[in-house]
């Protein structure tokens, strides 16, 4: 241990600082460079921290758990797309392996500060606000910010700190006060870590915000190579397009006129190949709102808690386009990107007919959500409600899955607006929604049990309710129906994550066509899958998803996948001199993904706790009487088993085989996690 840096350390610190919130101390670990080498940063360092310093077994709401805030291997370097920051620890929503990826800039300030990552234990006696400025760390009351929502929060803390540029903040709303388990963290204001309750952990340590500024440098190993290369990405997608990628562009928006097509491509699982410059532009205009109408007709986006028809129940022409991307154009007032990006592909709306102003706009997944999953299609109120996820601090996919769980129970006599408050939530009703988000946010009457997501609600309500309860060990699915695109559903029921669509899958290979992001690492057909059938499918799975965490680890952003590769070799070799190939990265990856598993390992998790709902796999009523996904039928369990075999985990108790942990030079680590 010590504090000082570490000169011959090029592209990353090798420093932690480590920070006990129940004594306020703090201290430095440094870090051996074999680490990052072998595990890069994000959710890689994050995973090894979590192995050394999270306690076996340990409540996540104990003092003694810990998280830890971790930057990726190039985030503070001024690459494009770094600007992420990401979360490890254990969930207290699933019980299991924890991590959420998001925009904003704090940890581009923790490595300004001479940090790599930030570990964080204990519980505050009173709540909250941690700060750090370069090396030192301090502690404030939280005082009168305790009980205010996410944008007055942010307001007082940069009036206090410096905005921004100046500091990256990151905080949490009522909910995570309340530790709802589906409470989220905010960043920045606009940016979420959503999934898996990290706001609950949050307020468990009585933690209201993390403040950071740094005005240092993270040292280039080849400064000059490092910015041509740089500078290459960014000219590449900032130079014009030309006529042939603008009408790619008008073709990959969604268009009432085209759904007769959308239901053929699926019905006949022709894949969606487009030019990588065409999604830069479509993706920068309208980031994932472009794909709303389009998959709620072609059957990628489940409605009505999994039993829904899109193209019968919510048609393009006369309610999807209502929802689209289009729809929310007219409410954006600026563009909004997480920092050192070339392709921003989010936005600040205003609704005046709401009071709402600089509200982050909806995308793909909130508006599915509260939109066309609940058959509501007015965008005012969809916008609405997630402006309150935000507000309180609550998951968007979380709380909307659960209130279709509520429209269900409903539906069935199960629930009645006496049980909801008097709220008399139904289909198609978006204002009762906003209300029972609203409840989930503050936690008070119905919110109070509704908070903590769907297999909890039902668990409360009992009466049968479970049966119709869709997670996987506690964790909802997202808005990626596996019946469209069954390898979501393997990285749903197979990921240390359980129900997280960003985790890594091969799905966008299976529908778009798009390639391994470390080409040169694999050959091409043992990447490239049909998207009927499910041959070669587990080999592939386990490609896509070890790319993805060397992604993670590097702290990219997975969109740049959609929109044409980037040259992550020459970007890692040119800010550390280490001369990798696409091979070593690629087996970066799998490390980080084996470490993430272990965790669950330990835990006592295997797969036989992450069960698919009937509904997923076309079971039951889930097996659909009409649309493009009509008979649709997935054997998810059988290619889950696919998927180990090819991550070399015993299909039974999930563990890693010795031999191959030896290969990936692992074994000591995971002592007595090997089989």
């Amino acid at each position: 241990m010590g504090d000082a840096l570490i000169p011959s350390h090029k592209g990353f610190h090798g420093r932690v600082l480590f920070v006990d919130l129940t004594t306020q101390t703090h201290r430095t670990e440094t870090i051996d460079a074999s680490v990052y080498r072998q595990y890069l940063g994000g959710y890689g360092l994050g995973a090894w921290l979590m192995w050394k310093h999270f306690p076996a077994g340990t409540d996540p709401f104990a003092p003694e758990a810990c998280f830890a805030l971790c930057s990726g291997l190039l985030t503070g370097l001024r690459s494009p797309f770094s600007s992420r920051i990401q979360i490890v620890g254990k969930s207290p929503l699933t019980g299991t392996w924890a991590d959420s990826n998001s925009g904003g800039s704090v940890c581009t300030h923790l490595r300004a500060a001479g940090f790599d990552a930030m570990l964080v234990t204990g519980k505050a006696a009173v709540p909250s606000i941690l700060i750090v400025r370069d090396g030192e760390v301090s502690f404030e009351p939280a005082g009168e910010l305790w009980g205010q929502e996410v944008p007055e929060t942010f307001d007082a803390l940069k009036a206090k700190f410096g905005g921004k540029r100046e500091v990256g903040v990151s905080a949490i709303g009522p909910a995570g006060e309340k530790q709802q388990r589906i409470a989220s963290v905010m960043n920045d204001r606009y940016h979420a870590f959503g999934r898996q309750g990290f706001g609950a952990i949050y307020g468990s340590k009585n933690l209201k915000a993390i403040v950071v500024a740094g005005t240092g440098d993270v040292p280039i190993a080849r400064p000059a190579e490092f910015k041509a290369v740089c500078k290459r990405i960014t000219d590449e997608y900032k130079r014009d397009l030309g006529l042939f990628t603008r009408i790619f562009a008008y073709f990959i928006k969604a268009k009432s006129w085209l759904g007769w097509m959308y239901r053929l491509m699926t019905k006949l699982g022709a894949k969606a190949a487009t030019p990588a410059a065409a999604m830069r532009r479509a993706f920068s205009n309208r980031g994932t709102t472009l794909a709303v109408a389009l998959s709620i007709e072609n059957g990628d986006a489940p409605i009505r808690n999994w039993r829904g028809v899109g193209s019968k129940e919510f048609p393009i022409g006369k309610k999807g386009m209502k929802i689209d991307g289009a729809a929310v154009d007219p409410y954006i007032t600026k563009k909004l990107s997480c920092g050192d990006c070339p392709m921003p592909c989010k936005g600040i709306v205003a609704v005046k007919s709401r009071g709402l102003r600089d509200v982050r706009r909806p995308d793909y997944e909130t508006i599915i959500g509260f939109g066309a999953n609940l058959l509501n299609d007015d965008i005012e109120v969809v916008t609405a409600c997630h402006d309150a996820c935000n507000r309180f601090g609550i998951d968007a996919v979380s709380s909307s899955m659960t209130i279709g769980w509520v429209c269900e129970a409903v539906e069935k006599g199960l629930l009645t607006a006496a049980d909801l408050d008097g709220i008399d939530m139904k289909w198609g009703d978006g204002e009762a929604a906003l209300a029972l988000t609203i409840k989930m946010g503050t936690g008070e009457g119905c919110g109070a049990w509704l908070g903590h997501g769907v297999q909890r609600a039902a668990e409360h309500l009992g009466k049968g309710s479970e049966e119709f309860a869709i997670h996987i060990h506690g964790g909802e699915p997202a808005y990626h129906d596996s019946r469209f695109t069954s390898l979501m559903g393997v990285t749903y029921i197979a990921d240390p994550t359980p129900g997280r669509h960003t985790a890594g899958s091969a799905s966008w290979n299976e529908t778009f066509g798009v390639g391994l992001s470390l080409p040169a690492a694999a050959d091409k057909k043992d990447y490239t899958v049909k998207w009927k059938g499910t041959e070669g499918k587990g080999k592939a799975q386990a490609l896509h998803s070890n790319a993805h965490q060397a992604m993670n680890g590097l702290g990219l952003c997975m969109f740049t996948m959609l929109t044409g590769n980037l040259p992550w070799t020459e970007l890692v070799n040119g800010a550390t001199g280490w001369d990798v190939t696409d091979a070593d990265l690629l087996q970066c990856g799998e490390r980080i993904q084996n470490l993430r598993a272990a965790f669950n390992r330990r835990e006592g998790l295997g797969p036989k706790d992450f069960k698919p709902h009937p509904r997923m796999m076309g079971e039951g009523d889930g097996n659909l009487p009409s649309g493009p996904l009509k008979g649709v039928r997935v054997p998810l369990p059988m290619l889950r088993d696919d998927y180990y075999t090819a991550m070399h985990w015993n299909t039974q108790s999930g563990a890693l085989s010795t031999a191959h942990a030896n290969e990936l030079g692992m074994a000591e680590l995971l002592t007595g996690y090997t089989e």
